[in-house]
C-alpha cells in the first residue's frame, strides 16, 4: 500500500529535527560557556551527587585548615610569651648570683629588691597575656584573669553558673571547703528527672550515673556541694551547671587545655595552661611556683640574707627548666600542626582534582564537538530554507 507523504509531514519532520539539532548545539554552548559538564542535577544525577559529596569533604578540609591556622597562631604567641618569661627568669637569676656573694651590701640588695619587683610585675603581665579576647594561660577558664598580684591564703569556690540554654530557673548554690590541690572546673549534667553525672574537668569527661538528686543537694567532690532550690521550671535533661574551685595560691585558671579538630575525629590540644608553666600543683620536686620563688627572692634581698638568696638560685633554675619544657612543647605542637597542614593540603588537592574530573569539561574536546554541531546546524538551516521549493510544480516547469 502506497503512503502519501504530505507537505505538512515533511515540514513537521524538518522542524523537529532542526529543534533537536539546535538543542544539542545549545547544550554544547552552555558547557563551553560554563566549562562544566554538569550545570544542573538533571544533566547527571549520579555525577551531581558525587560532586556534592566531594564539595562537602572539601569544605571540611577548609575548616580544618582554618583550625590549624588558628592553633598555630595561638601556639606562636604562647611561645613568644614564654620566651619572654624565661628572659625575666635569667635576669632574676643574674641578680640572685650577684647579691648572694660577700661583695654585695645591704644597699645593693635593697636596690636589687626593687628590680625584682619590676620583674614580678612584668612576669604578672606576661602570665595574664591575652590572644584576642581570651587569656593565654587560664586553661579553659578563658574569661578569668589567670594570675593574681597577691597569693590567696585560702581555697576558694566560685558561684554556680548555669549553662546557656538551661530550662531550670530555680536557685543553684555551691558551698563547702575545697580540699583539692589544683584548680578545677566542675560540671553537673542532668541525665533525667532523678539522676545526673559529674565532671571534674569542665565537661570533657563524665563520671558514673548518680541517683541522689531528689534530695536537692549533691556532692561534686573535694568538699564541694551543690544545692538546688525549686523554681517555676524543674531540672530538665541536659541542663548543665559549672563551679570553679581553686586552692591557695596565685593561680585562678585551671589545668585544662583547649582542643581543635584538625582532621575527621582527630582532636589536638593547642593551649598550655598557666598551671603547668607557673605553678607546682602536685608538689613535684623538679617544679616550683614561679611567683612564690620571685617573691621569696625579693623578701630575701630586702632582709639582706645572702644565704636565703643563694637558696633561690636552685629554685630559679627549676623555674627556668619548667618554662623551657613548655617552650619545647610549643615547638613539638607546631611540628604536629605542620604535618597536619601538609596532609590537608594534599587532601585538598586530591579533592579538587576529583571534583574537576567529574565536573569540568575537556575544552579541546567540547570545542571540536561544538564545531561539528555548528556544521550540522548550518546544513540543517540550508535544507530547511529549500524545503518550500521541493514541490511537484518545480518539476513541471
Amino acid at each position: 500500500m502506497a503512503i502519501r507523504v504530505s507537505e505538512n509531514m515533511k515540514f513537521n519532520t524538518m522542524v523537529n529535527n532542526l529543534f533537536r539539532v539546535q538543542d544539542s548545539h545549545n547544550v554544547l554552548m552552555e558547557k563551553m560557556a560554563s566549562q562544566k559538564k554538569i550545570n544542573r542535577p538533571s544533566d547527571d544525577p549520579i555525577g551531581m551527587s558525587r560532586i556534592l559529596s566531594l564539595r562537602k569533604s572539601k569544605a571540611s578540609v577548609e575548616q580544618y585548615n582554618r583550625n590549624i591556622d588558628s592553633g598555630n597562631s595561638w601556639i606562636e604567641i604562647t611561645e613568644s610569651k614564654l620566651s619572654s618569661v624565661d628572659e625575666l627568669l635569667i635576669k632574676a637569676k643574674e641578680i640572685a648570683i650577684a647579691q648572694s656573694t660577700a661583695t654585695a651590701s645591704a644597699e645593693t640588695r635593697s636596690i636589687s629588691a626593687v628590680a625584682v619587683q619590676q620583674i614580678i610585675d612584668e612576669m604578672l603581665s606576661l602570665a595574664n597575656s591575652k590572644y584576642g579576647d581570651r587569656y593565654l594561660f587560664s586553661g579553659t577558664r578563658m574569661d578569668e584573669e589567670p594570675f593574681s598580684a597577691s597569693e590567696s591564703e585560702e581555697a576558694t569556690i566560685g558561684p554556680a553558673v548555669a549553662a546557656d540554654g538551661n530550662t531550670f530557673d530555680g536557685g543553684v548554690t555551691a558551698s563547702g571547703t575545697y580540699s583539692g590541690s589544683e584548680n578545677k572546673t566542675y560540671a553537673v549534667k542532668i541525665v533525667d528527672a532523678g539522676s545526673y553525672k559529674v565532671s571534674g574537668d569542665g565537661g570533657k569527661t563524665w563520671g558514673s550515673l548518680k541517683t541522689d538528686l531528689a534530695g536537692g543537694t549533691i556532692t561534686l567532690g573535694d568538699g564541694i556541694d551543690l544545692t538546688f532550690t525549686a523554681g517555676t521550671k524543674p531540672l530538665t535533661v541536659n541542663d548543665i551547671f559549672y563551679v570553679n574551685a581553686s586552692p591557695p595560691g596565685y593561680y585562678n585558671g585551671n589545668g585544662e587545655e583547649f582542643s581543635i579538630e584538625i582532621g575527621k575525629g582527630t582532636f589536638f590540644d593547642y593551649s598550655i595552661s598557666g598551671e603547668s608553666v607557673f605553678t607546682d600543683p602536685d608538689n613535684v620536686e623538679e617544679k616550683v611556683d614561679i611567683f612564690t620563688v620571685l617573691n621569696d627572692l625579693k623578701s630575701s634581698l630586702e632582709a639582706n640574707e645572702p644565704g636565703d638568696i643563694a637558696v633561690q638560685l636552685d629554685n630559679l633554675g627549676k623555674a627556668s627548666g619548667q618554662v623551657n619544657e613548655n617552650i619545647a612543647r610549643c615547638g613539638t605542637r607546631m611540628n604536629r600542626l605542620e604535618i597536619a597542614e601538609n596532609n590537608m593540603a594534599d587532601l585538598d588537592f586530591n579533592l579538587t582534582k576529583l571534583i574537576s574530573n567529574t565536573e569540568d569539561v575537556d575544552i579541546s574536546e567540547i570545542a571540536t564537538e561544538l564545531a561539528m554541531k555548528e556544521i550540522v546546524l548550518k546544513a540543517s538551516y540550508a535544507m530547511a530554507s529549500k524545503i518550500g521549493n521541493l514541490t511537484i510544480l518545480d518539476f513541471l516547469k
